[in-house]
């Protein structure tokens, strides 16, 4: 008789590797989740390729599973990185510009991209994104990437990049790879999660310059941050918002619409938002790559 295997975030897991979970909980009940995950990955050897701890994917797939009432974890702890709040103007010090910015970009000044990677910046980023982003904010499972933009002293934008999604079937075909191929380089892809110029903002062409530009930049910090370099840039466009006009002008491509489905963990619902998905190889050879051809 073949025993149940329970996929969650990509890996399956035995019943005896739940029972050895339940374990690690009990004992480890009071040092939160946070603790809880890092052990699970240590006695069930999850890791990321470049040796990290894959403890991000494992709360989810912990969440997961208590959804499904195979396990019980600890409460969440108030306050915690997982409470979502709006803040306020005066906590991150902003004040919107009393003018508007606007001109041609070859005129006023040079672009310039600032990492955000301490807690003042990512106060201040998750603010903006919250107030000025028709999506708003939320937290990014896994890697990722934000950038504060400025033309010369003036901030004119934010980008936020994340882990490229689990799989689609527009990307998955355009690739042609196999599902073990996708399983061991599916890391290599980066996900445009945000893209936010600010509304005082009138410049012509900044879009496109800075999907030029933050194309060239990224990879490197990327390894920086990760270890290696990502291959592909990805994105999903509102069309009932927007028409891509920027990602076409700085030669993404588009691989068509969704069929206005989404995804909330293992199960596929329809929500009706039809997306135009658009790609960025950022290297000549990175279908090869993906597909381990070369």
């Amino acid at each position: 008789m073949t025993q149940k295997i329970y996929c969650f975030r990509g890996r399956g897991f035995t019943p005896a590797e739940i029972e050895i979970i339940k374990k690690i909980i009990t004992q480890h009940w009071l040092s939160g989740r946070t603790k809880i995950s890092k052990i699970v990955c240590e006695n069930l050897n999850w890791y990321q390729f470049n040796g990290r701890l894959k403890d991000t994917a494992c709360r989810e797939a912990l969440r997961r599973m208590q959804k499904k009432g195979l396990i019980t974890l600890p409460p969440f702890i108030s306050g915690g990185r997982n409470e979502i709040k709006q803040l306020p103007a005066k906590k991150v010090n902003f004040k919107k510009p009393p003018y508007i910015i606007k001109g041609n970009i070859k005129t006023l000044g040079k672009l310039h991209f600032e990492w955000v990677n301490t807690q003042r910046s990512q106060q201040l980023w998750r603010y903006l994104i919250q107030t000025y982003h028709y999506l708003g904010y939320k937290p990014t499972v896994g890697r990722h990437l934000k950038y504060f933009v400025y033309l010369d002293a003036e901030l004119v934008a934010l980008l936020g990049f994340g882990d490229g999604i689990y799989h689609h079937n527009l990307r998955d075909h355009w690739i042609g790879w196999s599902k073990i191929g996708q399983k061991e380089r599916r890391h290599l892809i980066v996900n445009n999660v945000r893209f936010l110029i600010f509304p005082w903002v009138n410049v012509k062409n900044l879009a496109s310059k800075i999907l030029s530009h933050v194309a060239k930049l990224l990879p490197q910090d990327w390894e920086r941050k990760y270890g290696y370099k990502p291959l592909i840039l990805e994105t999903f466009v509102d069309i009932d918002r927007f028409n891509g006009t920027c990602y076409k002008a700085a030669n993404w491509l588009s691989l068509g619409l969704t069929k206005g489905k989404g995804r909330q963990g293992l199960n596929y619902f329809w929500h009706g938002k039809v997306r135009e998905y658009y790609v960025y190889p950022l290297v000549r050879n990175a279908l090869l790559q993906l597909k381990n051809e070369l």
